[in-house]
């Protein structure tokens, strides 16, 4: 009897995984520093075949990251390793790495160097991240498979490609041209070799910047209008502003990065075949809103009304790009956002709330005096980012003070900051388990040996202070929850309408017919 079951077993299971019921093509998109609320506010603008085709026709649920310090990268390795930071390693963009006795950033690898770019620099590579990614579940079930990862950004690429992707392309703010790292390929394939010789980033240069509303009037005009203060939209003169910073990063200061990354994301379709056959390929694709000149406009800026359309438009194209080149059912598609845009104090202060601006870096400067006056002169801070305060412990132990008692006096010290919500040291986390509330959080955003000695979270009407518009030293956001659109292939069922982040590997994996990597069983 046990034969038959077994034999039926065998003949029966394959069937609930035939090839026409998985996707041949899993396609991610993940978009940082965007405001969710846009999508309510601007629904009027919007095509019925961008954003509102992922909603109507598709399903949305609200994911929740379940850890402090929401950061572009940090979010993406947990989006595609089904883990937290406490777990992945990539606790934020750097981080001071006491072996070394320096900061290090998350994907910058001096062993590496960057392939595409005209002068030799040193590359990037998922090393530092400690944990499979869909593309490596798919690629070491299936050699066949193929993965590509696209991103305004290095990180951004590289964490959502992981270290089995095919290729992970950024742009390049010397040359604004896709350059990649020899960690993936030892030159850039001839297709993309071409599509880089077409220099659209100087084409978008040339444009400038205006609504798309306007883009049929007189540039002339135009730029006369601006520079008196007659227009009734907006004109960026980007040649004026190459000319001025040179370099290509003005770029991202646009939606025109976007239209970039989609535009690449055709080449990648069609030069490497992707979703052609039944071994399922994966497409990560990166967007961004503004990037470092995300804090300069207001959320009901008209520079942002344009970022939301034209992305809108972006979608509505690369849709009918996979219809086209993949075919209808035979994709899945999912859609979320990293570093959610926050409102600002200057948006809340205008509902008359108590809000402001924290500085860390008077914090810590402060924090150096009161432990000068408590345990004499003394350098007692390496280091501090993300909400996070590195202690000398070589110092400690020269001067034989106990970690433990540091660690408490300067979370202390540090709750008395107005802005501040909670503190907790890491002796807090590493002895404890928080099973709910802001303590897990804490606990899911911690790595023992990358996170500093003290972690903090702001009240959540307050907003850490920016040294200057490309710091990322406290950039992050403190919004969990966001939107997670699933369209086309099983994407009915795959999620609850409320999951955690995490909940998405093992379910595309369950979609793919893949088995879930072991570790994940936690």
């Amino acid at each position: 009897m046990r034969k038959w079951i077994v034999f039926l077993f065998v003949i029966v299971f394959p069937i609930s995984l035939k090839a026409e019921d998985k996707p041949r093509l899993v396609v991610g998109i993940t978009v940082s520093q965007f405001y969710p609320e846009w999508l309510a506010l601007y629904g009027h603008d919007l095509s019925e075949g961008g954003f509102k085709r992922l909603a109507g026709q598709g399903r949305e649920v609200k994911a929740d990251y379940e850890y402090m310090y929401s950061q572009t990268g940090v979010d993406h390795a947990t989006i595609y390793s089904g883990m937290s930071p406490s777990e992945h390693g990539i606790v934020a963009h750097e981080w001071y790495d006491r072996l070394r006795g320096r900061r290090v950033g998350n994907v910058l690898d001096g062993d590496t160097r960057l392939i595409g770019e005209e002068e030799e620099g040193e590359g990037m590579s998922p090393r530092r991240m400690q944990a499979l990614t869909l593309g490596c579940v798919m690629r070491m079930n299936n050699s066949f498979s193929k993965v590509y990862s696209i991103g305004v950004n290095e990180e951004e690429a590289v964490l959502s490609g992981g270290s089995c992707a095919n290729l992970a392309l950024w742009l390049s703010d010397k040359t604004g041209k896709w350059i990649s790292s020899n960690f993936y390929a030892d030159s850039l394939p001839g297709w993309l070799r071409e599509h880089n010789g077409k220099l659209e980033a100087d084409q978008f240069i040339r444009r400038g910047w205006m609504p798309v509303s306007a883009e049929t009037e007189n540039l002339t005009a135009m730029k006369l209008k601006s520079k008196v203060g007659l227009n009734n939209g907006f004109y960026y003169d980007l040649v004026q502003a190459k000319r001025k910073y040179d370099t290509y990063k003005i770029l991202k200061a646009t939606p025109y990065v976007n239209t970039m990354v989609v535009d690449l994301a055709g080449e990648v379709l069609k030069n490497e075949q992707l979703g052609r056959d039944n071994d399922a390929d994966l497409l990560a694709l990166n967007f961004s809103c503004l990037d470092y000149m995300n804090r300069d406009y207001g959320i009901y800026s008209r520079e942002f009304q344009d970022v939301v359309v034209r992305l809108d438009r972006d979608i509505e194209r690369l849709l009918a790009m996979l219809d086209e080149r993949v075919g209808k059912g035979n994709y899945t598609v999912f859609l979320t956002f990293s570093e959610a845009r926050e409102l600002l104090p200057e948006d809340l202060q205008k509902v008359r709330l108590e809000t402001g601006y924290f500085s860390i870096f008077k914090a810590v400067a402060l924090t150096k005096s009161f432990l000068s006056v408590l345990y004499g002169e003394g350098d007692w801070i390496l280091d501090y980012d993300a909400s996070q305060i590195y202690l000398d412990r070589g110092l400690l132990e020269k001067k034989k003070i106990p970690v433990q008692q540091m660690q408490d006096k300067v979370a202390d010290f540090l709750i008395e900051f107005e802005g501040i919500s909670r503190v907790v040291t890491a002796h807090a986390l590493t002895h404890n388990t928080f099973a709910a509330g802001e303590g897990i959080l804490f606990q899911h955003a911690f790595s023992q040996k990358r996170s500093g000695d003290i972690l903090y979270s702001l009240q959540p009407m307050w907003v850490s202070q920016l040294k200057d518009k490309e710091d990322n030293y406290a950039r992050y956001s403190k919004r969990n929850r966001v939107p997670l659109y699933l369209y086309g292939v099983g994407s009915g069922a795959l999620l609850p309408a409320d999951c955690p982040m995490v909940s998405l590997l093992p379910a595309l994996c369950r979609l793919l017919g893949l088995p879930e990597p072991y570790f994940l069983d936690r």
